[in-house]
């Protein structure tokens, strides 16, 4: 077969369509893949270059591109949320309030900010711009995917879990109107900044799980994520963008809702947390591409590069070789070594020859 462009080789993918190879989709916050693409170390005037170049070698697709840090530093990046950002992380440091008092009246002034909030031209323009830039760079057409929380995620990161878990048992009508307002500025961004020829494929997320388990209960995410999930992929249908599904964690509890909410595509199949790419296939065929199954944690992190390629000619099998992405199961970050990169990449290169 015709060697085909990245573009070409991800859409025929996620429509489960033959392609010259397996596509690899993945993150890349490691250092050392940087210093191989570009031969030499990392430094602040490269750094960008490095990340993009890396990109380019090695993957077919990405999204929320990385670049390394070289100093620790504080942010205040909305009125009293202080972010903390280190070499490839960042976490939120503080908040404007510290009890459930403080957090009920910031959550109404967020209400009525987000309800009132519309996307103009600026904004669509800079949301293109942003796109754009990290295509340019990338310097082939590699896919950059766009992200869209669908709320619950925004909400439970302001709030902080402990806060977030009070407001769920003793103002739960509250959070779903704050739910509900989250969602809808989602829906309202998805409207505007849609385009399939510049972002073909969208990550819709939420986190809902862990390794042993869901983080919410099912009747929870089955009321207050699940119908916001659908109305958001739909937002992005309509306009022919394909919406790709993330939360990391064991999804199997409620993986048929999902499917019902529209999801297209799942990532990044946990399997260290029990989630089986062939169990995946095997429930839901050709209805859901799968991206990932690479174990990050243990097996990249400390396997040979002999047992990471049995394990991706494994996750190729198990997904039965159409409608799958090769990839980590979560991003290629600091812990991972750099001959498991290569091996992986090295899989999806031969795949098919």
């Amino acid at each position: 077969m015709v060697e085909m462009t990245k573009r070409e080789r991800v859409l025929r993918t996620v429509r489960f369509q033959e392609t010259d190879r397996i596509p690899v989709y993945d993150l890349l916050s490691q250092d050392a893949i940087l210093e191989h693409a570009i031969g030499g170390r990392v430094t602040p005037a490269n750094a960008l270059r490095a990340t993009y170049r890396a990109i380019r070698d090695d993957l077919d697709m990405t999204r929320a591109i990385h670049i390394p840090r070289f100093e620790e530093t504080d942010a205040e990046l909305d009125e009293g949320f202080i972010w903390h950002f280190e070499r490839h992380t960042m976490w939120l440091r503080e908040r404007p309030f510290r009890d459930i008092a403080g957090l009920v009246a910031w959550i109404h002034r967020d209400i009525d900010r987000r309800r009132r909030w519309r996307p103009d031209r600026t904004f669509v323009e800079s949301c293109r711009a942003e796109i754009t830039k990290h295509q340019d760079g990338i310097g082939d057409d590699t896919v950059v995917v766009m992200e869209s929380d669908v709320g619950l995620e925004t909400a439970r990161d302001a709030a902080g879990i402990e806060l977030f878990s009070y407001l769920a048992m003793d103002e739960p009508a509250l959070l779903s109107e704050w739910l509900d307002a989250l969602n809808d500025y989602e829906v309202r961004r998805a409207h505007a900044v849609a385009d399939p020829e510049l972002v073909p494929i969208v990550l819709t997320y939420t986190d809902i799980a862990y390794k042993n388990g869901l983080i919410h209960s099912p009747d929870f995410l089955r009321r207050e994520l699940i119908p916001r999930l659908k109305r958001l992929n739909n937002a992005w249908q309509e306009h022919g963008v394909i919406c790709l599904f993330h939360s990391d964690g064991n999804l199997m509890e409620i993986m048929d809702d999902l499917v019902a909410a529209d999801i297209q595509g799942i990532n990044p199949m946990e399997t260290i947390a029990g989630m089986s790419i062939s169990e995946v296939r095997r429930r839901y065929g050709d209805r859901l591409f799968i991206t990932g199954g690479v174990d990050v944690s243990q097996l990249m992190a400390f396997g040979t590069p002999d047992e990471v390629r049995a394990r991706c000619e494994q996750a190729i099998r198990e997904a039965e070789g159409v409608g799958y992405f090769l990839g980590s199961t979560t991003e290629l970050g600091p812990q991972v070594r750099l001959e498991s990169i290569l091996a992986m990449v090295d899989i999806a290169r031969s795949s098919y020859g």
